[in-house]
Formats: C-alpha cells, sequence, structure tokens
C-alpha cells in the first residue's frame, strides 16, 4: 500500500477551506458560537492544518502501529467535519458554509483511505478504531467546548 495516498487528506482539506472563507464566521457564530472574527478563523484552520501535515507527514515517513494510527485519524477527522456541515444544512435548511467540497471531497477521500487500509493488514480492527475515536474527538471536543463556552448547547 503506498502512504503517499494520505497526502489527499491535507489538499481535501486545503481545498475545503476555499470553499468556507467567504462565509463561514457569519454562519459559524449563529450556530457554532465560533469563530468570531476572520482571524480566529484562520487561527483555528492552521492548528487543524498543522495537525493534518504533521500526522500526515508521521504516518508517510515514520511508519509504525502509532503513526498509522495518527495519520489515518486525519481521514476520519475530515469525515466527521462533514458529519457537522451535513447536520447544520439538513437541521436548519440553510447552507452551512463548507457542506460542498466536505460532501463531494472529504466523504470520498475518507472512504477511499479507510478502504486501502482496511485491506492492508497495516492495522488491526482496534488500531482503526482508535484512528476514528481520534480523529472525532479532534473535530468535537473543540467545537463542543467553544459551543459550550458561547451558550450554543
Amino acid at each position: 500500500m503506498d502512504l503517499n495516498m494520505l497526502w489527499l487528506v491535507p489538499v481535501a482539506y486545503f481545498v475545503h477551506i476555499l470553499e468556507e472563507s467567504p462565509r463561514f464566521v457569519p454562519w459559524a457564530t449563529r450556530y457554532l458560537g465560533a469563530p468570531e472574527t476572520f482571524g480566529q478563523f484562520v487561527l483555528g484552520n492552521v492548528i487543524f492544518m498543522a495537525y493534518v501535515i504533521v500526522a500526515t507527514s508521521l504516518a508517510i515517513f515514520y511508519p509504525n502501529e502509532i503513526t498509522l494510527i495518527i495519520g489515518l485519524s486525519t481521514a476520519a477527522w475530515i469525515f466527521s467535519n462533514f458529519l457537522i456541515h451535513a447536520y447544520y444544512t439538513l437541521r436548519t435548511g440553510e447552507y452551512s458554509p463548507g457542506v460542498v467540497t466536505a460532501g463531494a471531497i472529504y466523504v470520498p477521500v475518507s472512504l477511499y483511505v479507510y478502504y486501502n487500509f482496511l485491506g492492508s493488514g497495516l492495522l488491526n480492527t482496534l488500531d482503526l478504531a482508535l484512528s476514528v475515536i481520534i480523529g472525532f474527538g479532534i473535530m468535537y471536543i473543540p467545537t463542543m467546548i467553544q459551543q459550550k463556552r458561547k451558550g450554543k448547547i
């Protein structure tokens, strides 16, 4: 299996940021409570992009059980981001900035990456499950914290 396919995740994320950037802040402030400024949006995306690039790089250049789990978690992370966009779009009937690239790019990329890992034998079922937990945690824990701080939950 060619681990270089993991580079699809940061590329997909970059394209996703382009869709979000012009309209995400006002939408997110209404529904999530944050980010409240474009600067906060940029900072959040820099932090998440650092996670994606570091995790992907570690998995590709230093493959072992731990780095592969962390690298694979980026695919779970983008899938969980799709779920947030889809949920809010369906719940509100309003376009969630990012839902198009999340559905059209994140879902196929994450499924492709997991499909290849499933068939590779590089990780066992527990490792795959752990990567999902890590990826979803990295997405949902900060989201829930900001929603709680802003009284959205």
